[in-house]
């Protein structure tokens, strides 16, 4: 059998078109500044049309107390917006009357149109995603392409579709058409010249999630308002029910509407709309049966709501590897402790841990070890804080903890006993798929409190927890496994029961490179030098979202960037600038490589804030004369 053509189709010449009132209406409200008493001139021209309107406002579905007598106040009352939803909806009804689509449902067409409609006006005002009247269109819209296949299809049409939910029309469609309803409808409000977005609605209300980004949030909300219709008007609502649980969650989260409440106001508002249009709409799957029915079946839709709503209170401020509270939480709780330190409600202190030489677990043990490795962490840690503070997940390896009400002494004796808690066990991987079954860990301890002998008060949370951090890496340089106290000016060492072996650290180096073989051969030669972890990144558009991820502590930061001038995507330039814009990166050192002598880059690399601008031959062909600045970062090079 031959396969139709979509054109043929939206050329139909039985297809009706869109009157012409209604045409130069939407001609008119595509111009932000037309004054509402021409669209009221307009509207006069079809006196059935402007009758049509005056008994719309003065209806119940407004309320007016008292009536509208004239089209001109009419139409301000409405909005311009209104206005023309009405205006289409009218002209939607004569297209659909004068379609000669004998056999067609045109009472279930109406029925998911007007149920649609008015519940996408619920969800766009609830969740205040879209224009409610351009929600409103859009619904009304959404299957004229259905009624035009009909049109000019006749039989094979109705042969494709019969027996099917709404929801499988599409892939019945395509099997048997090669285009669908949705791409109907689609090209219908292209020739009807209706707004862009309500092309987009038409076209992707089946698939909402493949609209464009500008236009999703209002497809969404057209597909949401669909399956309300679904749900009062199929035999088994429960799955519609679920869904539009499911969905409203995902797409709109906190601001996701009431279920129950958005299906009692759909099938009442809907009935209203019916009238208004004189269409026949059925019969609505009455709401309060629909509650007993959900209660019967064990949904208890406020009991779920207030389970899901601990969980993802929950699932927002804990860690899922560990159990610990996470950075928001952590950050959070650090401003409020902070808060009352300034009020005078007693010290603060911050103890930062972060575990050594992770990398090579992860590198030696496999992932599912270091994983391992972090929850026992955070359970012994968790353990020895108690209830004294906050132990959080920072970030990586990184496990902060704020301490109210402690001081320096109390807070270097808690770093030494979490210390302690980590050394002296082993930590048992025997249930990991891993060559040990038993691994020794360690950790380095910074802490920083804000009763200790400094030059000045700490004037931000920022400042503590940056010197906390500084402990850290001191501990590191000392030789690991170790408290070191550091505040503003001072530093100590808390007792520690292993002695300095090194004195250096683990440096971190972010390499940006898009050559691959400039990229090996720096690789290699950093390599010869011990304690020295490199990530390389082919694209500045990878290292962007890499250096983003640091800033919001989601992974370790690097304490060196190495970075190619001209890259594919984001260049050194605004990587450059993106490092020393962020608080927690601006510090850290910076090296531009040139692939050449660029004019003029050197002096602009130097001033954004680069550490050192380097031709990328110099570089590798003499890497010891850098190696001091990428381990140690001493001084800035010209």
């Amino acid at each position: 059998m031959v396969r139709p053509k979509l054109e043929d189709v939206v050329s139909c010449l039985t297809l009706p078109s869109l009157p012409d009132v209604a045409a130069e209406i939407i001609e008119l409200a595509s111009d932000p500044n037309v004054s509402m008493k021409k669209i009221a001139q307009c509207v006069q021209k079809d006196q059935a049309l402007a009758g049509k309107l005056l008994k719309t406002v003065n209806s119940s579905y407004y309320g007016l107390a008292v009536p509208c007598g004239s089209i001109e106040r009419a139409v301000a009352f409405l909005g311009l917006n209104t206005v023309k939803s009405l205006v289409l909806g009218f002209s939607l009804v004569d297209v659909t009357r004068l379609s000669g689509a004998g056999g067609f449902d045109l009472m279930a067409h109406w029925r998911r149109a007007i149920v649609g409609g008015v519940s996408s006006r619920h969800v766009a005002v609830l969740t205040r995603s879209a224009d409610p009247d351009l929600a409103f269109m859009a619904a009304l819209f959404q299957d004229i392409g259905a009624l035009a296949c009909f049109v000019a299809l006749k039989d094979r049409y109705s042969t494709t579709i019969e027996g099917r939910d709404h929801a499988d029309w599409t892939t019945a469609e395509w099997c048997s058409l090669g285009f669908t309803h949705a791409e109907v409808g689609a090209e219908l409000a292209r020739k009807w010249k209706l707004p862009e977005a309500i092309r987009v609605a038409v076209l992707h209300h089946h698939a909402p999630d493949r609209a464009e980004a500008e236009y999703q949030r209002l497809v969404r909300v057209v597909a949401l308002g669909s399956l309300v219709c679904s749900v009062l008007t199929q035999e088994s609502p429960i799955p519609p029910v679920q869904q539009i649980q499911k969905l409203s969650r995902l797409w709109f989260q906190k601001d996701a509407p009431n279920c129950i409440q958005l299906i009692e106001q759909a099938a009442t508002d809907a009935k209203q709309i019916a009238k208004i249009f004189s269409q026949d709409i059925g019969q609505l799957y009455n709401p309060g049966e629909l509650m007993a029915l959900a209660q019967e079946k064990g949904l208890e839709h406020q009991f779920e709501v207030q389970r899901e709503t601990e969980s993802l209170r929950k699932e927002a401020s804990t860690d899922p590897l560990t159990g610990l509270a996470n950075r928001r939480t952590f950050d959070d709780a650090l401003d409020r402790a902070f808060a009352d330190y300034v009020r005078g409600d007693g010290p603060l202190a911050v103890i930062f841990c972060d575990a050594d030489r992770f990398k090579s677990i992860n590198d030696n043990q496999g992932h599912a070890a270091g994983d391992a490795v972090l929850i026992q962490l955070a359970r012994r840690l968790k353990a020895t804080i108690g209830s004294t503070g906050l132990v959080a997940r920072y970030g990586g390896e990184e496990i902060a903890i704020v301490l109210p009400n402690t001081g320096t002494d109390r807070a270097a004796a808690l770093g030494e006993q979490i210390r302690e808690a980590i050394a002296r066990e082993p930590i048992d991987l025997a249930g990991i798929d891993c060559p040990a079954d038993l691994l020794t860990v360690t950790i380095s301890v910074g802490v920083a409190a804000t009763d200790a002998e400094v030059h000045g008060h700490y004037d931000t949370a920022e400042k503590l927890l940056h010197d906390a951090d500084i402990g850290v890496y001191k501990a590191k340089r000392a030789g690991r496994n170790r408290v070191i106290v550091h505040t503003r000016h001072t530093q100590r060492e808390a007792t520690s029961a292993e002695p300095t072996q090194t004195t250096t650290r683990t440096v971190r180096v972010l390499l940006v490179e898009d050559d691959p073989l400039a990229a090996m051969l720096i690789i290699t030669l950093l390599r010869r030098h011990k304690d020295v972890e490199i990530q390389c990144i082919e694209s500045g558009n990878h290292a962007l979202t890499e250096i983003g991820k640091m800033d919001a502590g989601e992974t370790t930061p690097a304490d060196v960037f190495l970075a190619e001038l001209n890259l594919p995507g984001t260049g050194g330039y605004e990587l450059l600038r993106t490092v020393r814009g962020s608080n927690k990166l601006r510090d850290k050192t910076f090296i531009v490589l040139s692939g050449g002598e660029e004019a003029g880059a050197k002096a602009e690399c130097l001033r954004i804030g680069a550490s050192g601008f380097v031709p990328k031959q110099e570089f590798i062909i003499d890497i010891g004369k850098w190696v001091g600045m990428i381990i140690g970062g001493e001084s800035k090079a010209a």
